[in-house]
């Protein structure tokens, strides 16, 4: 048995697979599933857990070479929730995309985990190393 790190069986076994060119999306509650992409679903209420507590748990165990945030959580959230949100992975690289562009990305990543999060485009994408 396990005594502590990630205890969800399929959040484990995604992380596992994780590899390298291997992306992996962590989207908000009402970020649709695709077909053929397996789910992950963390979600419980709304806004929980919400991204940065994903992220919190993961990013340590994790290589990554940088994510994807849609250009419009800066543009469409207020500054206090983006900054908040950005602290969670300010040690990795950024790539800013068009969410029509992150939504195509999401459909080609290994695994989609869903939160609960209710802040809008707040949804990101893991690049392994």
């Amino acid at each position: 048995m396990l005594k502590d790190g990630i205890i969800n069986a399929q959040l484990a076994s995604v992380l596992a697979q994780f590899r390298h060119v291997n992306t992996l999306a962590i989207v908000d509650g009402p970020f649709p599933s695709y077909p053929g992409v397996e789910l992950v679903d963390l979600a419980l209420v709304k806004g929980f857990p919400t991204i940065p507590d994903v992220l919190d748990a993961i990013l340590p165990l994790l290589d990554l070479t940088g994510l994807y945030l849609a250009n419009e959580f800066s543009q469409k959230v207020d500054s206090a929730t983006v900054a908040k949100y950005k602290k969670h992975y300010e040690h990795v690289p950024v790539t800013l995309i068009p969410h029509e562009e992150f939504k195509i990305k999401v459909g080609q990543s290994l695994a989609i985990i869903h939160t609960g999060d209710a802040v809008p485009y707040s949804s990101v994408i893991l690049k392994s190393g």
